[in-house]
């Protein structure tokens, strides 16, 4: 029997003595056993309106490993104290939580635990030191409180609205020495669509034209001629990556085989190199072997600088759920180009198809890279025409 059914078999007993009797302390009495459960159900009914749950972070983007400094704040807005209040909630079970009352793990998940003694009209902080290992995102959207009740029921859980996320890069897998010299242009011929302008270098002034970048206005000679001019720079040649990312099937029943733990070491391995590009400014176009919305392959359009490495970054942080497609087709795709390209491929195996698309690739003047993450290391082996894809190997 529960805290309110005892209270409401008191209180019919009470008024049932005072029905015979007549007697009105009875009646009172009686009446106050069922009018504190009212009370306390028009509590729990309102308490979100008094009860406010604020989260704070010193950082929203981290690699796997390091700690976040998670600030949580409890005000209670209500003239009625809320000690012994407890806060629940779950996290990912790869994220270790220091700072709490209680931790443990249940069903593949981080239970957390805190208690927090709330007086009239006040608020509370308490600190956790969130540390997540692995990639992916950490979000954080209920807590669930349990707050000391009114007239000593049973604990009601409360949940509370919380907004929280974090954002877990891929770890980078250390590479061999990646020689940037099969992605130079031949000899010193500059090809239109690689033309850029080298802005350490000025060749001369022209004209302004409506568009034209305001620092590059050339003020003095703007001034000597009286009509605004902007500064002409050499042309220089800088050719872009095409890095292919192979991802397999999560589970391949043919062969009753999980490949969780490959395609993190593909997703890792395409993380370091969007690295390695950011460190030499390179630019890079992306190819992934998965379907992005109703496309067969998920494409990202060449770029350089930090915008473009954060959204490779976050992209490979957020693939979780994904259906893959082959590789062969991927590669037929990049024949048709007509400028010879610079196609670095990281896979974790090869098959027939694939290895005579790359020897296709290779006939048409691309030039082909393999970067072997079958084992803990990384291999990159150099494709030539006529030769196996794994009769070369030019880096460990």
């Amino acid at each position: 029997m529960s805290t309110k059914q005892t209270f409401h078999v008191i209180g019919f007993l009470l008024l049932l003595f005072a029905l015979f009797s007549g007697s009105w302390f009875l009646w009172l009495f009686g009446g106050l056993f069922f009018f504190m459960p009212a009370v306390q159900s028009w509590w729990l009914a309102n308490m979100r309106r008094w009860i406010k749950l604020e989260w704070s972070a010193d950082q929203s983007r981290v690699m796997p490993g390091t700690p976040v400094r998670v600030t949580l704040r409890l005000h209670n807005r209500s003239w009625l104290p809320l000690p012994a209040t407890w806060l629940r909630f779950t996290l990912p079970d790869h994220v270790t939580v220091e700072g709490a009352d209680e931790v443990r793990q249940s069903r593949q998940r981080t239970v957390v635990r805190l208690r927090l003694d709330l007086l009239a009209r006040q608020g509370v902080e308490r600190v956790l030191t969130l540390t997540p290992h692995k990639r992916g995102v950490v979000w954080l959207t209920e807590v669930q409180s349990e707050s000391l009740p009114l007239f000593a029921e049973e604990v009601t859980a409360l949940p509370l609205q919380a907004s929280l996320s974090l954002l877990v890069y891929p770890a980078p897998l250390p590479l061999p020495p990646v020689s940037l010299a099969d992605t130079d242009p031949d000899g010193s011929r500059l090809r239109r669509q690689r033309k850029q302008e080298d802005v350490t270098f000025q060749r001369g002034v022209r004209p302004y034209i409506p568009g034209d970048r305001f620092k590059h206005i050339h003020w003095k000679a703007t001034a000597r001629t009286g009509v605004h001019q902007t500064r002409v720079f050499e042309h220089t040649a800088r050719s872009d990556w095409r890095i292919v990312g192979h991802i397999l099937p999560s589970y391949e029943p043919l062969l009753q085989r999980h490949n969780d733990s490959i395609n993190e070491r593909t997703i890792s391995c395409l993380a370091a190199l969007s690295i390695l590009c950011r460190k030499r400014a390179l630019g890079y176009e992306l190819f992934l072997t998965v379907r992005q919305r109703g496309r067969y392959q998920y494409h990202l359009a060449a770029g350089s600088g930090k915008s473009h490495h954060l959204h490779v970054m976050t992209q490979l942080a957020q693939m979780h759920t994904f259906v893959t497609t082959p590789l062969a087709p991927l590669l037929r795709r990049l024949e048709t180009s007509p400028a010879r390209e610079a196609i670095l491929l990281v896979t974790p195996r090869l098959d027939e198809a694939a290895e005579q698309a790359i020897e296709r690739l290779l006939r048409r003047g691309h030039k082909v890279a393999v970067l072997d993450v079958a084992a803990e290391t990384a291999v990159l082996r150099r494709c030539e025409p006529g030769r196996s894809v794994s009769g070369r190997r030019i880096a460990r």
